[in-house]
This record gives C-alpha cells, structure tokens and sequence, in this order.
C-alpha cells in the first residue's frame, strides 16, 4: 500500500508530536529472508531526538515546522508540472574534524571519500544501483545535488574545506558541545553559505544525527561518528561505505525515517508519497521481498531506501518523491545556498593537498595524480622516488611504478603570495605478480628428520608454484609447536625455484634451539609466497619431527632379498625404543619406501621413513619417548606391497 500525503496541520502536528527519539534496543517484526548484524553494533540515528532538544530550546520552532510544510504542499504541486527543469544545485561543504585520538583525527583522503559518495548517492551515480529491486527502479531519483569542498572560508581566505581540533573530549554522544570551538568542538561555518558536517568519536551507539531546516544556526549540520565516515581509512563495518552521511545529510535536506517513526503504528508518514507505508526500520541485509504489517504484500517495505536503518551495501536509492521534498527543502528554508560561492577557488596563500585515482596498483600501470591545492597555485615541482618521471612540473602529471614497494610522493605548490608543500609517506603501494593458492608437498607430515651436527647432506623442501612469473620468490618457516618463532630459509634460487635444501647440520642446530625433548623436536613448516611486497601463505602446512640421535635407518645386509618382509618388532611391549626390521627386494618404477606409524584410532603418529631405497635387508628404530603408553601398528609400503603389524608401547 502506498502512503497518500496529508498535509494537514492537524495531521502534521500528531506525526511531530509523536515520541520522536530513536528506539535503540526495539526488534522489528517482519518476514522474509533476512542478514541481521544481531550482535553487532545497530545504526542509531540521533536526529529526531536533536529535533526534540530543539523543540524544548526554541518553543516557536515546532510552529516554523508547522508552517514550512505548507510551504512543501504548494511547491509540490508546482513541481509536478515543471518536473525535470530545475538544474544542479551544488553545496559547499566544511568538514570539522574533532579529535582525541590519533585514529579519530582522519585522513584528507578518507574525508573526500565521502564526499565522493555523497556525490554518487544524491546524483543516482551509485554503482549499486543494480541493486534496486525491479518494481522501484523507476522511482530512483537523481537529486540534482553535488557537494564539494569549500575553497574559500568565512573570511575569504584559501581552504582545503577541512578544519582540525584537538579536544580532551573523550566522546560526545549528542552534546552541543560538538559544534562550540569554546567547549571543545567547533564552530559552525555560516549555514547559508556551508554545509557543515563533523566528524569526531560520538561513541559506539551513535552513529550520527542531523538538523532539519530552520533551526539554531549555531547547530545547522550533520555529525558523523569519525569511524563511519567515508570509505578509506578508521571504519567500523557494516557501515563503512558512507552511507551515514548520505543518511544524515538526507535528513539535513528535510527528509524524515522511511518507516515515520510512528511507533510501528502504521498511521504514521515520512510526507514522501512514492515510499511504501513500513512500521518500523530494518536492520541488516534483508532479501527482497520483505513485508511487514503495514506492507504485507509484495514488493513489501522499501528497507533498501538511504532513509532507512540497513547496513551500508543494503542502502542505494532515493525516490523521485524525495527528490521533490528535497528540492523543497533547496528552494525554501535552504535557498541562501544556491548563491554561495563558498566552492568557488580564491586565489591566496596556497595550501597543498594532492591525490592519487589509485594508491594501490600492479606494477608496471600508470597512476594519475590530481593537484587538490587551494590558493590557485602557478608552479608545481612533484617528487616521485622511484617512479618514472621522478619528478615534474606539471599540475596533474601521470606517474608509472615499474618495482613493486612502498613509494613517498612530495608535492611543493606556489604562486605569487608564497608556496606551501605536503609529503605522503608510502603512500603508493606497488604489487608484484599476482599470486594463486599454493600448497607444501615434501616432506609430509610425521615425517622424522635426522639431523646430525657433522651431516652436511640436505633435507629438501617441496612445494607447488603460486605463479608463473619468475618475480615470484618462495620461503618456508619453521616453527616449534607450541614456540612463537620462525626460522625462515629462502628458495635455493630466484624465480620459480619451488625447493629448498637445508643442511642437516643446520637443522640440527635449529633442534638445540628449539628445545628438544629426549632426541627430537617436533615443529610445523609452511611455505610463504612473496612478489615483492605483497606475501601469500600456503594452503597447509605440515608436521615434522627433527631427531638428534644417531637412531635411524640402517642396512642390516647388502644380500638381496627375493621377497618383501615386514618383521616383527623388537622389543614388544617397548618403552620408549622399538625396532623395525623389513625387507625390500629390487624395485621397478618409483623406489620410494614408507614405514609410518599409525595410532588405535587409525590415524598416523609418525612417518618413521619415506625415502628411495635400494634393494637390501634395514632395520629402524622408532623412538616414542613423545607419545602416551597405547597399542600402535606399523606399516611399510613399498611400490605395490603393503603389511601391517602391531606394537605395544609401556611406559
């Protein structure tokens, strides 16, 4: 059911007298398939609890609201006749940033992320527009407005459109204070020139609220949690793609809660007439369609609409009605605006600030560099280490990274009334080859590794590829189980290289200072991938036991057997050495010999052995100094013969 406008003042002034303040803890009843962040952080929206402190500090403006919406009625009417012919309408902006942390006091970059959202949101340029279920695609609006940032303050003076105040204001919550340079804020810009928008740590259950119009000018703007602002930087998922602020600054254009915020009611209104009737806001990722009791049929509730209360990647449209209730809002009580030249560059002391159209590229690509600077600097001198050009004089030069790194770039900006500089540390970040899933092979798990301080002969390490591109490096770490450190031994060349070897003296070494227990260590190794500044681990890793004692394969005789064997083991019970006797005549094809230990439950202990044999008569102590009293079975495998006794270790 679609909701009719009634723009009454007796209707109006029951929807603002109603309990406006937002419903924190309240569950909404609706069906159909539905995502909730139930445990994590909801949106709270603070404006029609601002609105009510409003009311209590300015009795007459409850009225002045009263009397605007007759003012919306008629220009709505008139609007329907000459929909389409009103132009872009664009508003400066200011962005306070008050902090106390040095997380809070964000980045340039992740203020004008959010403007650029703002811009996408209000002009229908959202990528996920796609989103918008069928039956209101048609009823998305592009709202004629575009947000940039100031360029010349109060004053008349060069701005970045940025100011930044430290506070010893730990949070805000929804105090005044936020916007008084005097109680540890600041000071709003002069509203019929600016759009003020802050951004400081208004704590964890607030994510923002708004002013409508006609209000305090001192108030006059939009507050944003600083981790909720933008799309780079501090954020907080699932709100971190900057719909807060498209939000917020939608009720700063005279837009109400989708649901009308009636108590669930269903008599209640957003004064909007293309938005379904809904009883109360939505959470989360619904599916599409969901109902609830004021709209129980399909398409059901518009909870995708930025007025409701969704996670940011659920949000993507505003209406062609809320256009004209925003436009109303532009061509009334917002109208000083449209003349602001608060936008505009002035020409002044320059201040220096640049950007990247990407900060994170593959080797070898271009990046393009946009100068930001207010003042209308003349002369440009950039500095790239590591980039070719290295450096350049050009306004808006094109920048190419052939070796993967972390590189800084240094912008001096001048002109006739002085120069001003700004160095973004690391601030391009170069990747290497891309990398795919890749896993360790050799030696497999409960393989036992005997090492010995006078063996110079090598243990070799297996792997599969992560890339083609011989850019790629590999390493492997070793790690106790249970240790916190790694020894890390690179790949035996550059490249593709996907083996490494280490002397068993080495390993030996490594065993005394891990800490061995009786004769051995046991530890864990994986393979990590590298292009050169990007890392990818290995799919796996695998278990290995490096033993110090003599103990190990030997040959018992060199006369070749004329069968296969498995013997049984010496002593049994044992504690905590037994030996294995086998036999193994000569072997066609693939000579590799396994004798693993498995436990009752069939699962393997130990790779006691797992190399190419000869043919010949060996013999091999297993060591259990490591494992608890139980019945165990030992197999030996070798080309297509397989046998499997049991053994009893007592401790």
């Amino acid at each position: 059911m679609i909701k009719k406008i009634i723009f009454s003042v007796s209707l109006l002034s029951i929807i603002l007298l109603t309990a406006f303040v937002f419903r924190s803890n309240e569950t909404s009843v609706y069906s159909g398939n539905v995502q909730q962040n139930i445990n994590d952080i909801r949106r709270t929206c603070g404006t029609m609890a601002d609105l009510e402190m409003q009311y209590k500090l300015d009795p007459t403006y409850k009225q002045r609201m009263a009397d605007m919406e007759k003012y919306v009625e008629k220009f709505t009417k008139e609007y329907s006749r000459k929909e389409g012919d009103l132009t872009v309408i664009t508003i400066p902006v200011v962005v306070h940033v008050v902090w106390n942390t040095p997380a809070q006091n964000i980045s340039d970059e992740q203020v004008l992320s959010q403007i650029d959202v703002l811009n996408k949101d209000f002009r229908r340029l959202n990528s996920d527009t796609t989103n918008t279920p069928a039956p209101w695609k048609s009823l998305g609006a592009d709202c004629q407005i575009e947000f940039k940032m100031a360029r010349r303050d109060p004053n008349g003076n060069p701005t970045l459109g940025i100011t930044r105040t430290q506070t010893s204001i730990t949070e805000f919550g929804q105090s005044s204070s936020l916007k008084f340079t005097s109680q540890g804020g600041h000071d709003a810009w002069d509203r019929d020139r600016y759009l003020n928008l802050w951004a400081a740590n208004l704590g964890s259950q607030l994510l923002g609220y708004a002013t409508f119009p006609g209000g305090n000018p001192s108030l006059d703007g939009v507050a944003i949690g600083y981790n909720y602002f933008g799309t780079v930087g501090t954020l907080s998922p699932p709100y971190n793609k900057g719909r807060t602020a498209t939000h917020e600054v939608g009720h700063w254009l005279w837009l109400y809660h989708i649901w009308g915020d009636d108590n669930g009611s269903c008599g209640g209104s957003d004064l909007v007439g293309d938005t379904p009737n809904q009883a109360a806001e939505f959470y989360g990722c619904p599916g599409y369609p969901t109902v609830d009791a004021c709209s129980p049929s399909a398409p059901g509730v518009m909870f995708m609409n930025y007025m409701d209360y969704t996670d940011d990647a659920c949000m993507n449209l505003f209406t062609n009605g809320q256009l004209i209730r925003i436009n109303s809002a532009m061509n009334g009580p917002r109208l000083p605006l449209q003349t602001s030249n608060g936008h505009i560059d002035i020409s002044g002391m320059p201040i220096c600030l640049f950007k990247a159209d990407s900060v994170s590229i593959q080797y070898n690509n271009p990046v393009n560099f946009s100068d930001l600077s207010a003042g209308i600097p003349t002369g440009w001198q950039w500095t790239f280490a590591g980039g070719s050009p290295s450096s350049s004089t050009s306004q808006n030069p094109t920048v190419t990274y052939s070796t993967p790194g972390l590189y800084t770039v240094k912008l001096r900006v001048s002109n006739s009334f002085g120069a001003d500089s700004l160095t973004k540390t690391s601030y391009i970040r170069v990747r290497g080859a891309a990398l795919s899933g890749f896993s360790v092979v050799n030696p497999p798990s409960f393989t036992r590794l005997g090492v010995n301080s006078g063996d110079t002969s090598k243990a070799i390490f297996n792997w599969t590829k992560s890339s083609t591109n011989n850019t790629v490096n590999y390493k492997i770490k070793l790690r106790k189980i249970g240790g916190s450190t790694d020894y890390i031994f690179q790949s035996n060349s550059s490249g593709l290289d996907t083996s490494v070897g280490i002397r068993r003296s080495l390993l030996d070494s490594i065993a005394v200072q891990m800490g061995v227990t009786g004769d051995s260590v046991r530890c864990t190794w994986r393979g990590w991938a590298y292009n050169g500044i990007d890392s990818l681990q290995s799919s796996n890793s695998f278990i290995v036991t490096l033993v110090r004692s003599p103990i190990g394969i030997q040959v018992i005789s060199s006369e070749i057997p004329q069968r296969f064997a498995l013997y049984n083991n010496y002593p049994n019970p044992f504690n905590p050495v037994t030996r294995i006797n086998f036999d193994i005549p000569n072997l066609s094809g693939d000579k590799k010999v396994q004798v693993a230990v498995y436990d009752i439950q069939g699962s393997l202990v130990e790779m006691v052995v797992n190399q190419e044999l000869t043919a010949g008569k060996y013999s091999v102590d297993w060591n259990a100094a490591n494992y608890s009293s139980g019945v165990y079975f030992y197999r030996v495998t070798a080309g297509n013969f397989t046998d499997t006794k049991k053994m009893i270790l007592v401790k």
